[in-house]
């Protein structure tokens, strides 16, 4: 074999070792197998229609997940993002059904989120309790609230103007998609050149270094709090639209879906490691095994099972990624 063909092969390893290295890689491998799997099962499957759907049925969840994913980047945790995305939602709908419109409502639900997550960022890095503890306080708290404001009843009648972030399109893509996108070409931006996106990797990686570089640990672990809150509320009026109302038991579970998107999409759960499209590529990895489900036929009392096994499964690759690498991502 000649020197040029030796270069290329070996030129050709580097790249695949660097591919692995990426913390997204296993979820994107096995999001390709999911795909050719569902696809030579039922052939619907690949349908543009399908495919959008898909990626509609996901946007609140790869929204939230998007924020989330900067909290374990930190180090931190929060679960309560389903009970806060009920209040976000109820509060939005309040407003939509006394004023209707886009902007007051979209306002009054990125403030609440943003005042829930601010409570939740202040508790851990003023008061320091642990955010595992904090978050899951806030998740029956906040719960609690929808119960007492609502009285238990729904919010219907939401006006079809509030409605649009949910059911618009543009260019034949659902504004919900395209909402999901946008939030998530903004996050690498902020991630990747911005002074607070660097220093949640090093927070998160490293908190004792980071403390002794000067790095402001608390501010840092706070904004991402609050950015929680503010996408959580972006995401309540996205789902206000698709659903068209709200229940009091809107968000319940959600929680445990975005901690396993941002997980399964290859950001480590204890920090420091990870990026933007792991938590996107694990949040459309779910909607393409619950869709895949649904083709197939799965009935509904065992596609929680699956699901749960396919995420095992897919957690467990980024071991054999870590050898393959040498463990150096």
């Amino acid at each position: 074999m000649s020197e040029a063909g030796a270069d290329r092969r070996g030129a050709g390893g580097t790249v695949f070792l660097r591919f692995l290295a990426r913390p997204e890689a296993p979820a994107l491998i096995f999001l390709v197998v999911l795909v050719a799997a569902f696809t030579l099962a039922n052939e619907r499957f690949l349908q543009v229609g399908n495919l959008e759907s898909i990626l509609t049925s996901v946007a609140v969840l790869g929204v939230i997940a998007l924020a989330v994913n900067q909290v374990i980047l930190c180090g931190e945790i929060d679960i309560s993002t389903g009970s806060m995305l009920g209040l976000c939602a109820v509060t939005s709908g309040a407003v939509a059904t006394s004023a209707g419109g886009l902007f007051l409502p979209l306002l009054a639900g990125v403030a609440v989120g943003a005042l829930a997550g601010a409570v939740n960022g202040l508790l851990v890095t003023l008061g320091r309790i642990p955010s595992i503890i904090v978050t899951l306080g806030m998740l029956y708290a906040l719960r609690g609230v929808i119960l007492l404001v609502t009285g238990g009843t729904w919010i219907t009648g939401i006006p079809n103007d509030t409605r649009v972030l949910g059911t618009g399109r543009v260019l034949g893509l659902g504004y919900p998609v395209i909402v999901l996108l946008l939030l998530f070409v903004v996050m690498e931006i902020v991630s990747r050149h911005s002074t607070w996106g660097r220093n949640v990797f090093a927070v998160g990686g490293n908190r004792r270094a980071a403390r002794f570089a000067g790095l402001p640990i608390d501010r840092v672990r706070f904004l991402a709090f609050v950015l929680v809150g503010v996408f959580v509320g972006i995401a309540s009026v996205v789902y206000l639209g698709r659903a068209g109302s709200v229940q009091t038991n809107t968000g319940a579970g959600l929680e445990l879906q975005v901690v396993a998107a941002v997980v399964i999409g290859g950001t480590s759960i204890s920090g420091g490691r990870g990026s933007s499209l792991a938590a996107l590529t694990g949040a459309v990895l779910i909607g393409v095994i619950l869709n895949g489900l649904v083709l197939l036929g799965v009935p509904g009392i065992w596609q929680d099972a699956v699901l749960g096994g396919l995420i095992l499964l897919a957690v467990t690759t980024d071991v054999v990624r870590r050898r393959l690498v040498g463990d150096r991502a």
